[in-house]
């Protein structure tokens, strides 16, 4: 441990950033794209469709075109499920490309915390190797949403899992998109021409490339893929979307209040928060240190913990003793003792990982009261001063309000000789106005979220890299802590805001006309009811997997098969990348 020659202040730094950094790691494995958690409701049964540009073709020609692979069928239990070896062949690239995408922003997020690794740390995938070199353990079902029962083995690789993962997307989305033409659902015209720029965008590609657009699917995603089975397995994610979502729709609004309360009498401090003062200290000693000195550093910081708290009479004192302990250190001197040592709104979950969960259960006991203060041991080295500064209580704080917005964009910087920029002049923020004024007027004749929406997407500059506008303009749970430019954020959450409210406002980016769609209420109440809609998801999915997924024979010859040239296939694309990056 190296905490020789650092100051309680640069460990308190140290600390704290790491247990937050954990604690942010912590919640976004409780919810990656790829987890069974996520894996409900269309929205996210939904497979990520990325062309393969974006990890490099594999270099020369697959020597035949996949007839067997489009020919032959995995069985399942209902017929209209079963699917060919090429579909397979697409989902398995696609499940790789999802695990290897979500392990490399883990990286990119968390690196800073925990070094080279940190993808592998949170995940348990090292996206630079390929998934049938690297064992898979339970540990990252968190991650997966898939145990080695599941998958029927007592030891796996992520190979097998991408394989079963690749199955389960499949049958799910066959699956939906049956029930959604039994329920009359059907694709919309701009359904089919989201597909078809797919198509398009595809086809541009593998121009570029001089290939013929099948001959660069082969390259992509394996044997058997071709123009064709992309549009009928795109057509069919349409549809299974349109059908979980319809359930998804009916099950929230078949939701009671009583169900609601039944949930929260049951287990209150799920879903009750409570405010605390907390300041640490480190034991210090040199990282050669034997048994004794570590010991006699220990009950230095313990002693001065208890001295902190037997001085830390009221909050007041508490935030005193705080700024004198930072002002030892010369980086902190000027810190501001509240933000540092305030934890304001917090619930139990949080306090257990930030601080120990001993302090979590101590915070939440009944008999607790504001100003009892306590010290807990963290670890072997690290002493927590804790004071309570408000009770448990319902967290009615907002759990956000859902808004559109057509954006109309400054002009791009300029910048003069000296390379300084050049501000945006009042009459190019007149011209942009006037635009926004214009498309205001126009909302105006014909005032309905419907038309809103359609003028979003006729006008919006708020786009993504291939023109579409983000998310069809909309932003949702946007509250106080929302990390948008002040006035969007200021616009959104202001509590006079009621359903259809429309007004432009001004930002650095351009003008905006907002319009307000609806608050989602009070945090503690959408967090049960997002909690018995996500039940619902999960049992249906549950269903799907024991009476279609588990019966399939994955050992079977022709998955065997596919699965073995599948392998060799990513194996492939992994090496290119590797030698790529390191060119």
């Amino acid at each position: 441990m190296e905490n020789n020659n650092k100051s309680q202040a640069e460990l308190y730094r140290e600390e704290r950033k790491e247990r937050l950094a954990k604690a942010a790691a912590k919640k976004a494995k409780k919810n990656p794209s790829f987890s069974r958690a996520k894996k409900i409701l269309g929205k996210v049964i939904a497979v990520v469709l990325v062309v393969a540009i974006c990890f490099g073709v594999v270099g020369g020609v697959l020597n035949f075109f996949g007839t067997p692979q489009k020919v032959l069928k995995v069985q399942v239990s209902d017929k209209d499920l079963n699917f060919s070896l090429a579909e397979f062949n697409y989902f398995y690239y696609n499940v790789w490309v999802n695990i290897t995408n979500t392990s490399y922003q883990y990286e990119s997020q968390y690196s800073q915390y925990y070094g080279e690794g940190a993808g592998v740390t949170i995940t348990g995938y090292d996206y630079t190797k390929s998934p049938a070199s690297q064992d898979y353990k339970d540990d990252y079902s968190s991650f997966t949403g898939i145990t080695l029962k599941d998958l029927g083995k007592e030891s796996a690789t992520w190979a097998d899992v991408m394989k079963y993962g690749a199955i389960s997307q499949l049958v799910q989305i066959k699956y939906g998109a049956k029930l959604a033409k039994e329920a009359g659902l059907s694709m919309t015209a701009d359904d089919q021409k989201e597909i078809d720029e797919y198509i398009s965008s595809m086809a541009e590609t593998a121009k570029e490339k001089d290939y013929s657009l099948d001959r660069y699917l082969r390259q992509a995603y394996g044997n058997g893929i071709t123009e064709k089975m992309i549009r009928q397995i795109q057509e069919e994610q349409v549809l299974a979307n349109a059908y979980f979502e319809k359930y998804a729709t009916d099950t929230e609004n078949s939701i009671t209040d009583e169900q609601i309360n039944d949930r929260y009498n049951a287990d209150p401090d799920s879903y009750n928060i409570v405010s605390l003062r907390a300041y640490p200290f480190a034991a210090e000693y040199d990282e050669n240190a034997d048994d004794t000195a570590k010991e006699t550093a220990r009950k230095k910081a313990k002693a001065l913990a208890d001295a902190f708290l037997a001085s830390a009479t009221s909050e007041e004192e508490f935030l005193k003793l705080a700024a004198a302990e930072l002002k030892k250190d010369s980086e902190t001197k000027d810190s501001d003792p509240d933000s540092t040592t305030i934890m304001k709104n917090t619930y139990k979950d949080d306090i257990t990982s930030t601080i120990s969960e001993e302090a979590a259960n101590w915070m939440f006991n009944k008999d607790r009261k504001v100003g009892d203060k306590a010290v807990f041991t963290v670890g072997e080295d690290d002493f927590f001063v804790v004071m309570a500064t408000a009770l448990p209580k319902k967290d009615t704080t907002s759990a956000g309000n859902d808004v559109r917005h057509i954006l109309f964009k400054f002009p791009d910087a300029q910048k003069d000789a000296d390379g300084k920029e050049i501000p945006v002049t009042d009459k190019q923020k007149a011209e942009v106005k006037a635009e926004a004024d214009k498309v205001l007027a126009e909302y105006l004749k014909n005032p309905t979220e419907e038309n809103f929406a359609a003028l979003t997407v006729k006008y919006s500059k708020d786009v993504d890299s291939d023109g579409k506008v983000n998310n069809d303009g909309i932003y949702e749970g946007v509250n106080a802590s929302s990390n948008y430019v002040e006035s969007f954020r200021n616009w959104a959450i202001d509590e006079a805001r009621k359903p259809g409210d429309v007004e432009i406002i001004e930002t650095e980016y351009g003008y905006h006309i907002m319009y307000y769609i609806k608050s989602q209420g009070e945090t503690w109440y959408t967090k049960i009811k997002e909690e018995i809609l996500g039940d619902a998801s999960t049992k249906l999915i549950d269903e799907i997997d024991a009476k279609y997924i588990q019966p399939i024979n994955m050992d079977s010859f022709i998955l065997k098969w596919a699965f073995k040239a599948e392998t060799k296939h990513i194996n492939q694309i992994v090496v290119s990348n590797l030698a790529n990056s390191n060119a």
